[in-house]
């Protein structure tokens, strides 16, 4: 019986052919709309993710020190909150932080030879490197435990102030002049993207021990420091811990944000996965949107085949066939063109997906020379059976609604029809 069903049904749409490969093009150009355009937006997440990647590893937050809005303690609200060096080192011995470092920052005229340009400096310690992925071009090194220890005289700079002060020359052994004071070069930052920043984008930037810069800058408060938890997993309670560990220090409300302003990796995806999420119900919308107008037309087709083939229907049911074998045949026939066109249209797709990727974004704009931030349209086995999941809903409704038609004709008047 199944297999007479199945027969019928691929003979009607042998029959009707033309019709049939019309109503899988409808969907074809439905299944690649919407393949295309979740492609696009999980490519637009990506290249986010990569843009703000550079500013922070996972786990890793910046603390910027501020005043209390909120009265605690005796306190009252608009005190001043700075730290000591003492307090990181505090805060670097939570037991869910792994690591922290304080951070000053000062612009200070920097020369090379007769070479003169403005630049800032940031005072940090040794760990500061891994968390703000400094990393150094072959030869050279970020600041390390000794230098800060020793105090020594050293500098990290930034490829910007490289191209600047030194040129195309080896950077490593030279020495450059901070507001006077000699600095012996140690490393040159590598080329990374850098979405988002405070003060100045890394590049153009120098890096020496915080231990060195007393005589440079003010120290001896910390208005900024950056820590990292000890899993990105256990990072929303490391924080609670750090705010806390301060407000009882400084005798404030620990829920006081404006006290203690803490933005880090966490935060930018919070940030980026909002705007992905309306962005992908936009592109989903309009995709959905297309391949219910494809389903729409199988319907309206399946509509018209049923029809023309009242008089069959009037004699397969005179024969004997009954109500549900002639659902399911034309249920099968809306079925096999839906799904059909949806094969041809996900192999479009892929071919598509392959020809636009990657498409230029940040790359140029950022002067990102490894095109990581560039929109790289990828299809995903999520994003086929996201397809697969609408084009089952959209099949099931464009073939159902005729084959209930279909089966339920009179077949005394199906007969007279003409």
């Amino acid at each position: 019986m199944l297999r007479d069903i199945v027969v019928q049904a691929f003979a009607g749409l042998h029959h009707h052919w033309f019709r049939a490969a019309l109503s899988m093009l409808g969907i074809s150009w439905g299944i690649v709309s919407v393949v295309v355009l979740l492609a696009y937006g999980d490519g637009f997440r990506t290249a986010l993710e990569a843009g703000f990647a550079g500013a922070f590893g996972d786990g890793v937050a910046v603390t910027f020190m501020g005043q209390t809005s909120k009265q605690a303690g005796g306190e009252r609200a608009g005190k001043r909150v700075r730290l000591t060096v003492a307090d990181v080192e505090a805060i670097e011995s939570l037991p869910l932080v792994s690591t922290a470092s304080p951070e000053f920052m000062k612009e200070f005229p920097v020369t090379f030879g007769n070479k003169q340009s403005n630049h800032v400096v940031r005072a940090v310690a040794a760990s500061y490197g891994e968390m703000r992925s400094e990393r150094p071009l072959p030869g050279g090194r970020f600041l390390d435990d000794e230098d800060i220890r020793l105090h020594r005289r050293v500098a990290f700079i930034g490829s910007e102030v490289q191209r600047k002060l030194i040129g195309g020359r080896p950077a490593v052994g030279e020495t450059i002049r901070v507001a006077g004071v000699p600095f012996d070069v140690i490393g040159v930052m590598q080329e990374k993207v850098q979405m988002s920043n405070y003060n100045r984008p890394d590049k153009y930037c120098i890096f020496i021990p915080w231990t060195t810069a007393a005589g440079l800058m003010d120290t001896t408060q910390v208005g900024i420091f950056v820590w990292r938890s000890v899993s990105p997993a256990q990072y929303p309670r490391a924080e609670k811990q750090v705010r806390e560990y301060m407000a009882g220090r400084y005798r404030y409300d620990a829920t006081d944000e404006r006290a203690a302003n803490i933005f880090g990796a966490a935060t930018m995806q919070q940030i980026v996965g909002g705007m992905i999420t309306g962005l992908k119900a936009v592109l989903t919308f309009i995709g959905v949107l297309t391949l219910a107008i494809g389903g729409i037309g199988i319907m309206n087709i399946m509509f018209v085949n049923v029809q023309e083939r009242t008089r069959e229907i009037g004699v397969r049911k005179a024969l004997g066939a009954t109500r549900r074998q002639i659902l399911w045949q034309f249920l099968l026939e809306g079925l096999v063109t839906t799904f059909g066109g949806g094969l041809v249209g996900v192999v479009l797709s892929y071919a598509l997906v392959w020809m636009l990727s990657p498409r230029p974004f940040l790359s140029e704009l950022m002067d990102d020379a490894s095109r990581a931030t560039d929109i790289h349209l990828v299809m995903t086995a999520a994003l086929v059976g996201t397809c697969t999941a609408i084009l089952m809903g959209v099949g099931l409704v464009a073939g159902l609604l005729p084959a209930m038609k279909a089966s339920r004709l009179d077949p005394i008047e199906a007969l007279r029809y003409e």
